[in-house]
């Protein structure tokens, strides 16, 4: 038994202490229309909402380098544990330095969701730390009429319905 028991400990330990995360690629969204929610951590009422057409593997930047909204990101990496894909980087902001970090779930084919949290030193417009929550969900196929990679909002630039079944309108000129 006195031999099994440094045994029992480990396995017992979680597996967070003794696993570290993977290195891998940025997840790629499944090509197709995705209605997409963010906004403030704890603070439904307050979420945004857009849609996005994915296009082909390979074109989801807007996924692949969530701190670059930020500008001069750097050190951006991604990687894997058990069921979440983590993200991190440090970027530049308006005279501070923001670090971001990211944990994700869900299959990116049909669904994912996570929470961003940024820590800004020194302090941005007297915020230290913000957290967004963010899902999305794929829709359908985009139409050949929507632009790949843009954000679509309902009510601005000309966006209408997003039915398949209707034209997109496009704005005045």
């Amino acid at each position: 038994m006195r031999a099994l028991l440094p045994l029992l400990i480990i396995a017992t330990l979680p597996q967070a202490a003794l696993a570290s995360p993977t290195p891998t690629e940025a997840p790629q969204r499944m090509p197709g229309l995705w209605l997409v929610n963010h906004g403030p951590t704890g603070e439904r009422a307050k979420a945004s909402s857009f849609h996005i057409c994915v296009g082909k593997q390979g074109g989801d930047d807007v996924l692949a380098t969530p701190g670059n909204a930020l500008g001069n990101c750097r050190d951006q990496a991604w990687s894997k544990e058990g069921a979440y894909t983590y993200y991190r980087a440090v970027c530049d902001a308006k005279g501070s330095i923001a670090t971001v970090e990211g944990r994700f779930a869900g299959d990116f084919q049909y669904n994912f969701q996570g929470e961003l949290s940024t820590s800004y030193a020194p302090a941005l417009n007297g915020v230290s730390t913000e957290r967004t929550e963010i899902d999305g969900r794929r829709l359908a196929p985009c139409r050949s009429d929507q632009p790949v990679g843009t954000f679509l909002i309902k009510g601005q630039n000309g966006v209408g319905n997003l039915n398949l079944a209707e034209p997109i309108r496009q704005p005045a000129r």
